[in-house]
């Protein structure tokens, strides 16, 4: 029975895994055309206690090969107890771009920031950034305006990596993320989004009017970007685009220790409690099963010997298709070195992941 159960779950992942691939190939790669009209943009960073990567991201954004004039940062200072806001205020004026700065007397969250935010934005498209993001391309802005010009697309989702960096829990982070993009690309081209990341999204404030601007989750801490694409999704599901470019990526930092990787990860585990679509918590935990079968076969073929050959396919093939998939995943965004842990995190992710699955289930995140 164990071994029809195996045998069935594997090749459900295989060919899981497989139309992820296609899909995510038969996405069109953007081709931006930068002599195109440019548009006003408001760019919104909610930050709070962020002194020591505001400077970057702002810097980054400045840098753009895009009208200055054309340009407004938002910073909304969530009571921040650091410096983020006079550092952010003293670059700002250096900059010369049109600037406003929103300062929280008390934390108020991420949702309610870019509520207040967005409301006093000056110009129609609106784009949202972390305080912790920057880009290392200067047509960063471009891509992003003129895919929603030349598609007619009023959500537009950018791609987010994590920067390089070395060591195991780098790796996990930047694979992970490399395959969520994949995921990303790969369902919108399916016709069923389910995953976007407010580090880089581009908006409409009509569009934003018109799904009631975060009205239907409002008292949810996070979900500023999925739970908003579920609204976008039914009111005007044909708007949404996503950017396939690397001129797009928007690089966030990888998290220090096994620690706050395991915290955030708890904290985005909690948006699927709210999710009216389930698509993330079905492939969750269908991954979640394939992963701890993968560690039983593992467990009883080296340390117990029992299974047979049986076994050793199973983990043999998981690794062989997981490690492809996480080599396809990589060359979108080409991170340096990191094709050499493709096997050591094909290795430790089923525990990882299965270490996830259960602290999302006991312990509740903890936010800045």
């Amino acid at each position: 029975m164990m071994l029809i159960l195996g045998f069935i779950v594997i090749l459900l992942y295989v060919t899981f895994l497989t139309v992820v691939s296609i899909y995510f190939f038969k996405y069109p790669i953007t081709i931006s055309d930068f002599e195109a009209d440019m548009r006003p943009v408001s760019i919104i960073i909610c930050a709070r206690n962020e002194e020591k990567t505001i400077a970057k991201c702002l810097h980054s954004i400045s840098e753009q090969d895009y009208p200055k004039h054309l340009i407004e940062i938002i910073l909304v200072n969530d009571a921040s107890s650091d410096k983020t806001k006079e550092l952010a205020e003293i670059i700002l004026i250096k900059l010369g771009v049109s600037f406003q700065i929103i300062s929280n007397q008390i934390k108020l969250g991420k949702k309610k920031s870019l509520l207040e935010a967005i409301s006093k934005a000056k110009h129609h498209l609106i784009i949202t950034r972390d305080a912790d993001t920057f880009t290392k391309s200067k047509v960063w802005l471009n891509s992003m305006v003129n895919y929603h010009l030349k598609y007619h697309k009023d959500f537009v989702i950018g791609p987010v990596m994590i920067s390089d960096n070395v060591g195991l829990i780098w790796a996990l982070q930047a694979i992970e993320s490399n395959i969520l993009t994949m995921f990303s690309l790969a369902s919108l081209q399916l016709k069923k989004p389910f995953l976007c990341s407010g580090a880089n999204l581009l908006f409409t404030k009509a569009l934003f009017q018109e799904t009631n601007g975060y009205k239907s989750h409002l008292e949810i801490e996070s979900g500023d970007d999925v739970l908003f694409l579920e609204d976008v999704k039914k009111k005007r599901p044909q708007t949404i685009g996503a950017v396939k470019s690397t001129s797009a990526i928007v690089y966030t930092y990888p998290q220090r220790s096994f620690s706050q990787l395991l915290n955030q990860r708890i904290r985005w585990a909690k948006k699927f409690d709210s999710n009216p679509n389930k698509a993330n918590l079905i492939i969750a935990f269908a991954i979640m099963v394939v992963n701890a079968f993968w560690l039983f076969n593992f467990v009883t073929y080296f340390f117990v010997q029992q299974n047979g050959y049986f076994g050793l396919i199973f983990i043999l093939l998981k690794l062989i298709i997981d490690s492809l998939l996480l080599f396809l995943a990589s060359r979108f965004v080409n991170n340096k070195g990191l094709n050499w842990y493709i096997l050591p995190i094909g290795l430790i992710y089923p525990v990882y992941a299965l270490v996830v699955a259960i602290a999302s289930v006991i312990f509740k995140p903890k936010w800045k």
